[in-house]
């Protein structure tokens, strides 16, 4: 199946404006913005590529660049205008409040082998000169992946960068411009880069 492009661009739709995106999509009782856009490369039949639950919005732009990976997305959750970039897997819980700018992306693009990427772009020439998605026979055994959690009632701030392997502990804090390489402990506010460790949130502020 040649990769294409799936883009939803009305406000507020239910569940039945869906039924299109059946084979790939299971949407709970959960609302689209203008900017919410889904790139699916190649995707196979029977598979489903995205899971949202209930009363969640979203905003942002999903893509699955090869015809693996899955996202799963909480209860009650807000994902603005970021990008979601998935091969491996990428887990939001509820409650979490993703901001707009940033970028999740659960894999390294390419090899650390230099003449694994001389054969990248050699492919997406052969791909582009034939017509077809530039990545659509990308070599991505060469590519290191690993899945991406963010737990129940994370905030992840404006323009943050979130890479393969990490997870976000339940209530953490991800600070503005921040990009965050290694897990966050739970109720504890990080930033900068790489993220560090800024403070604890206060007790009386820890969900119990």
């Amino acid at each position: 199946m040649i990769g294409f492009l799936l883009n939803i661009r009305r406000k507020y739709q239910s569940k039945s404006r869906y039924n299109s995106f059946k084979d790939f999509i299971i949407i709970g009782s959960s609302h689209f913005l203008e900017a919410f856009r889904i790139n699916l490369n190649n995707p196979l039949k029977d598979k489903i590529y995205l899971s949202i639950g209930n009363d969640t919005i979203l905003n942002c732009e999903i893509t699955f660049e090869s015809q693996e990976g899955e996202i799963v997305v909480g209860n009650n959750t807000f994902l603005g205008g970021s990008h979601l970039i998935c091969r491996t897997k990428i887990e939001i819980g509820d409650n979490v409040f993703i901001a707009w700018g940033g970028t999740i992306y659960d894999h390294d693009s390419h090899s650390l082998d230099y003449r694994e990427r001389e054969k990248d772009i050699q492919q997406q020439l052969l791909d582009f000169r034939s017509g077809k998605n530039f990545i659509e026979n990308k070599n991505w055994d060469v590519v290191n992946s690993k899945p991406i959690k963010i737990c129940s009632n994370a905030w992840i701030g404006m323009n943050c960068t979130i890479l393969k392997g990490v997870t976000i502990g339940e209530g953490a804090i991800v600070a503005a411009g921040s990009v965050v390489t290694k897990d966050v402990a739970a109720w504890t506010v990080v930033g900068g880069n790489p993220a560090k460790f800024i403070k604890k949130i206060p007790t009386d502020l820890i969900k119990k």
